[in-house]
């Protein structure tokens, strides 16, 4: 049974629960949260014990991290959430995936130690997001001014560069959208 209105679920191999995020084959990114949450059916009881863990998609790798070893199950007021005449009940662990970790294909998977089913929901680990940082246009020990013409059709002119002035740079950009947004 699935719950309608809900995108991109994975109904458990028993069909007592499903699996709304993660979403399957999508991106996440080391040193952000993976959000992993299971929807449990009003009329079908069953008891659970369930445990979420990250494992490489790969075979040969033994490297497991675990999300969760016990996950709440329970049927609530607290967790329950309607969809038209539907009833079930939501439960949530948001997991910090480790900046350290190899990028690539990974399977979360939803364990049943009752049942001694697993359901395995495919993702991608995308590599930490690189920081950006704008450099200063004067130099500790001196000052750096380009010697420009003014003209920027000038392949020797400077003034098109990142070190000319970022804060003028992010000042334009935000004045550009400031006018659109009243347009």
């Amino acid at each position: 049974m699935a719950i309608a209105g809900v995108t991109a679920q994975v109904t458990s191999p028993t069909q007592t629960y499903n699996v709304s995020s993660p979403v399957s084959n999508g991106p996440y990114v080391a040193g952000q949260v993976l959000p992993c949450t299971i929807q449990l059916f009003e009329n079908i009881v069953a008891d659970l014990a369930l445990s979420i863990t990250l494992q490489p998609a790969t075979t040969g790798s033994n490297v497991t991290y675990t999300i969760a070893s016990s996950v709440d199950t329970s049927r609530t007021a607290a967790s329950a959430k309607q969809n038209g005449n539907t009833t079930y009940y939501e439960h949530s662990v948001n997991y910090n995936i480790p900046t350290t970790i190899t990028p690539g294909s990974y399977k979360v998977v939803f364990a049943d130690a009752r049942s001694a089913t697993q359901l395995d929901v495919p993702i991608n680990i995308l590599a930490v997001a690189a920081s950006s940082s704008i450099g200063s246009s004067s130099k500790t020990g001196g000052t750096s001014s380009p010697t420009s013409s003014g003209s920027i059709f000038k392949p020797d002119s400077g003034a098109m560069t990142m070190s000319s002035s970022p804060s003028k740079t992010i000042t334009a950009l935000v004045g550009v959208a400031v006018l659109a947004y009243m347009l």
